[in-house]
């Protein structure tokens, strides 16, 4: 018996040959809880279409989100856009066995952001709610700035952002710092 196509675990074995397109959205709500750790409860707009090629399989298609971030200079909030390509080659690879390792070193595809990428699969089911998961945790910048040329002060010198749930000694965190920010560490305490 044929195993049947699912929107969120898709066996590529039962791919037709001309691919299959697949569209997910905060509407359709398949996703929506495998993602929800990133987003929060942004929209979000994603689809692809999964082709054979030979004993491989590409995934070409968009991914289009936010995440609700804290900005790294000034600690406010905004909503960071993610809009991103996919594109990618699964290649199925039998599981390792005990006792084996593999290595990797760096190639020239790494170098270039233009093509594609590959995962290896261990098996015939690609399992979508992870895949997306990854691609939009990798979107996240490692100090997300509010907008390009943020000001630390951000309108607001000597002034820090509010946090109920930190305390420095028996001050709020919103009084201005001293000449040494590491002085403050010490009495830095989470309020329980």
């Amino acid at each position: 018996m044929k195993t049947r196509l699912t929107q969120t675990e898709i066996n590529l074995k039962d791919l037709p040959a001309e691919g299959r397109e697949f569209n997910y959205s905060r509407q359709t709500a398949e996703l929506n809880s495998a993602i929800t750790d990133l987003i929060g409860q942004n929209d979000y707009q994603i689809s692809f279409t999964i082709t054979p090629v030979g004993n491989a399989f590409t995934l070409k298609g968009h991914l289009k989100t936010a995440m609700d971030l804290p900005c790294s200079l000034c600690g406010n909030d905004f909503k960071f856009k993610v809009d991103a390509p996919l594109h990618e080659l699964l290649v199925q690879q039998k599981p390792m066995g005990k006792g084996d390792f593999q290595t990797k070193a760096n190639h020239a595809h790494e170098w270039t952001n233009n093509g594609p990428d590959y995962i290896q699969l261990e098996s015939d089911l690609f399992k979508v709610g992870d895949y997306v998961h990854e691609a939009i945790a990798l979107a996240e910048p490692i100090q997300p700035k509010g907008a390009p040329d943020c000001d630390p002060n951000c309108g607001k010198p000597g002034h820090l952002v509010e946090r109920d749930w930190l305390t420095i000694g028996e001050k709020p965190a919103v009084d201005p710092l001293r000449s040494n920010p590491f002085q403050v560490l010490e009495k830095i305490k989470l309020k329980s």
